[in-house]
């Protein structure tokens, strides 16, 4: 049995499946997303689990070397918007509708149970390789 890490097992298998320049999307509880996209959903109820939280343990898994938010995040959500920067990412902020617009072609979602306005994140997988 494993010991640490992401134990959600179709969550971890989306994730090892990963490779260079595929995105996936971590999403509130609200976020639309295209029909037949797979979604890992995690909510439970409103609030849990919150978004930041599995930002974070789904980052301690993986590489990213782009990351996109809407550009309203600032804003209405700069809560959500410095987590995300304290984890190390710095993701490029674009119009909320072409933000919607790329979410159609990732490769899976990741839904939380998080009840705040714009906390969503498009990211796209690196590789881990050393120079």
């Amino acid at each position: 049995m494993q010991r640490n890490g992401i134990i959600h097992r179709e969550l971890a298998g989306l994730i090892a499946g990963l490779r260079h320049t595929e995105t996936f999307v971590i999403s509130d509880a609200g976020l639309p997303l295209a029909p037949g996209t797979p979604v890992v959903d995690l909510g439970y109820r409103y609030g849990q689990p919150g978004f930041l939280d599995v930002v974070q343990t789904v980052l301690n898994e993986i590489v990213v070397e782009q990351s996109w938010v809407t550009d309203k995040i600032r804003e209405v959500n700069p809560t959500v918007h410095t987590g995300l920067r304290s984890f190390g990412l710095d993701p490029e902020p674009i119009d909320h509708d072409e933000f919607k617009a790329r979410v159609r072609d990732v490769k899976f979602a990741v839904r939380t149970g998080e009840d705040t306005f714009y906390a969503n994140v498009l990211l796209r997988a690196g590789v881990p390789f050393t120079p």
